[in-house]
């Protein structure tokens, strides 16, 4: 399928209005949502590890199965988005280390500090995020389906890279349990069964429609359990920050947020046109980077015993202040910026 290129936000009578309704038609309902999950896990203790099994084992798994069933989005465009993805971590790997030297970092807090700058929360908050920015364009399904392979090389670099970067290289953190926290991924199998479920409807051809009739309840389950996914995530996102230990903004984390939240989405432009991507793949991919950090870069460090708190403040902060960066960054990428960026 051809990614569309004709993705621009309508203008606004002033950038303050366009602006203002980003941040009330898409960011203000990740807020409401979130907040609620944060008011109930106050108020009732939530079972926290079975929620976040739930998102884990049953509902992004459906989300992802059905979006790409949807969406067919083509080999060519998944390795764009992977390649962008390779040429951002590298970017902010460089950038971290250079600003965690030039700001003096304590070198024992520079994996945590790459840690947090470098895995991004692109699931509960980032598939949410996506189908709302682009729904009211009519490509919300098509975002969704993009930022699916975001999460699949978050999830891998995270257990990887991740894994490795965090517990120092130690002999202890043998390659097979890393390698098994990648196959228990349970969002890389919902891939392989949506791109296996693809390749036999093309066989099937003339008679895939007589066949998916009778897979239809089947079908309609799975659609179900799809439509719960933005309540759930984004519940579970909230709930997980009412458990984080909140010790102030202090530096380094205040230098960690700042590379997250605004240099990331700066290095995200740089591999843009370096790549030479446009339309609505560059506006996504854009917006992906804007995520704050992700829960398992907290979960990993505690894991590890490698500054934990470091890692959750990263997490709290990053997430509570985003809306105000991430409301930016739409606008940036829908406003017509990337087209006056795009290489001539």
């Amino acid at each position: 399928m051809t990614i569309p290129c004709d993705t621009v936000l309508a203008s606004a009578a002033h950038p303050a209005a366009q602006l203002g309704h980003i941040f009330y038609f898409t960011v203000l309902p990740i807020l409401l949502v979130a907040g609620l999950g944060y008011v109930l896990q106050r108020r009732l203790g939530l079972d926290m590890p079975t929620l976040v099994r739930l998102n884990f084992y049953f509902i992004i798994p459906a989300m992802v199965y059905v979006s790409i069933l949807t969406s067919r989005v083509n080999v060519a465009e998944i390795g764009r988005v992977l390649g962008f993805c390779v040429a951002v971590q590298a970017g902010l790997w460089l950038l971290t280390l250079g600003a965690a030297a030039v700001r003096r970092v304590p070198r024992d807090q520079w994996r945590t500090m790459l840690m947090s700058t470098m895995l991004y929360n692109s699931g509960n908050y980032g598939l949410p995020l996506q189908d709302l920015a682009f729904k009211r364009l009519g490509f919300g399904g098509l975002a969704a389906s993009l930022q699916i392979f975001v999460m699949l090389f978050q999830n891998v670099l995270g257990f990887t890279v991740g894994v490795f970067l965090i517990s120092g290289g130690r002999k202890d953190a043998h390659w097979r349990e890393q390698l098994m926290h990648i196959v228990k991924f349970p969002s890389l199998y919902a891939i392989v069964a949506a791109l296996v479920t693809i390749q036999i409807r093309l066989w099937l051809g003339d008679d895939a429609a007589r066949v998916a009739s009778h897979l239809a309840p089947f079908w309609q389950a799975i659609q179900y359990v799809k439509e719960g996914f933005f309540a759930i995530a984004l519940g579970t996102l909230g709930a997980q920050l009412a458990t984080v230990r909140n010790d102030g903004l202090r530096y380094p984390v205040t230098l960690t947020v700042v590379l997250r939240l605004l240099a990331a989405p700066a290095v995200a432009l740089g591999a843009i046109y370096l790549l030479g991507l446009e339309g609505l793949m560059a506006q996504v991919l854009l917006i992906s980077t804007a995520t704050p950090t992700a829960v398992n870069a907290m979960l990993l460090c505690l894991e590890f015993k490698n500054h934990p708190d470091f890692a959750a403040r990263s997490v709290f902060y990053s997430t509570v202040l985003s809306p105000l960066t991430v409301t930016l960054v739409i606008f940036v990428a829908q406003g017509g910026f990337l087209q006056r960026l795009a290489l001539p």
